[in-house]
């Protein structure tokens, strides 16, 4: 019982490994295709620039989520 728990473990510890591997020798490609932030809609991503930080959110998400809490709110009445 415990040597068949552990094997499932290492297995998935495994399989997480070799995915995160897989995405670090596919990062360089992977930025090649990701536009630059000032390429990228207002609504889809608002940043700023504070000494060398860029802070930023998305206000579609930020909509997205009262719209979703409002709904479950709405909902549970």
């Amino acid at each position: 019982m415990i040597g068949n728990e552990l094997t499932s473990s290492l297995l998935f510890l495994g399989i997480i490994l070799i995915i995160v591997g897989v995405m670090l020798v596919m990062l360089p490609v992977m930025l090649k295709f990701i536009p630059r932030l000032e390429e990228i809609h207002p609504f889809l991503l608002w940043y700023f620039r504070v000494d060398g930080v860029t802070i930023g959110t998305s206000p579609a998400f930020i909509v997205a989520a009262v719209l979703i809490y409002l709904i479950l709110l709405l909902v549970k009445r």
